[in-house]
């Protein structure tokens, strides 16, 4: 337990810490209202729709098909849809088929892509 709640502070500590030095957007937690773009703000929202309705494995796999493109935009979607999920109790994961070491993977996979794999490792001890 205490493993798990640790895994979700880092994964919300990391997604503000991103958000800050990226798009320079400091606030607690990040919601899809701090995305400008209308159309990549209805993606995130459909995925974290996603998440509630079918099972959080399968948003993250929506998340990782979306953004193969490498844009900050879509950046910036993982960086909420994270953000959001690490506010959750475990038990909502749980609920939604997820794990916080499923959310860690996810994150640490999205981050990479955008050259932040050393941040990662720092925020993960790895």
């Amino acid at each position: 337990m205490f493993e798990q709640d640790y895994f979700m502070r880092l994964i919300h500590d990391l997604t503000k810490a991103l958000a800050k030095m990226v798009f320079q957007i400091e606030t607690e937690t990040l919601s899809p209202y701090l995305i400008e773009n209308q159309e990549t703000r209805e993606k995130t929202e459909a995925l974290l729709l996603k998440a509630e309705q079918e099972n959080i494995s399968s948003a993250i796999q929506a998340l990782s098909d979306l953004t193969e493109e490498n844009t900050l935009e879509h950046l910036l979607m993982g960086l909420v849809f994270y953000s959001v999920l690490s506010s959750q109790e475990e038990a909502y994961l749980t609920e939604h088929g997820s794990t916080p070491e499923e959310l860690k993977n996810g994150m640490k996979q999205l981050i990479s892509r955008y050259g932040f794999s050393s941040v990662a490792d720092t925020f993960f001890f790895e």
